[in-house]
């Protein structure tokens, strides 16, 4: 019984890393992105999405404090 329980245990906790390195995974491509395409010559793109992009990445980050177990400020 206990063994089982220890599995579960550890097979929620592999979940819960795999999902933060899914989240900080993506928002440090979102990120590269937005440089890119920041420096490139058609930055009329960023301009018009950074709000959103950076809304998006701050939800990620939200979420990633939560699974992490991490008290916010």
């Amino acid at each position: 019984m206990a063994n089982r329980k220890q599995r579960r245990t550890n097979a929620d906790r592999i979940r819960t890393q795999t999902e933060i390195n899914r989240r900080l995974f993506r928002a440090e491509q979102l990120a590269h992105c937005l440089y890119f395409e920041s420096i490139s010559d058609n930055s009329i793109l960023v301009q018009l999405c950074i709000s959103s992009a950076l809304s998006y990445l701050a939800d990620d980050l939200q979420e990633i404090q939560k699974l992490a177990g991490t008290p916010g400020k």
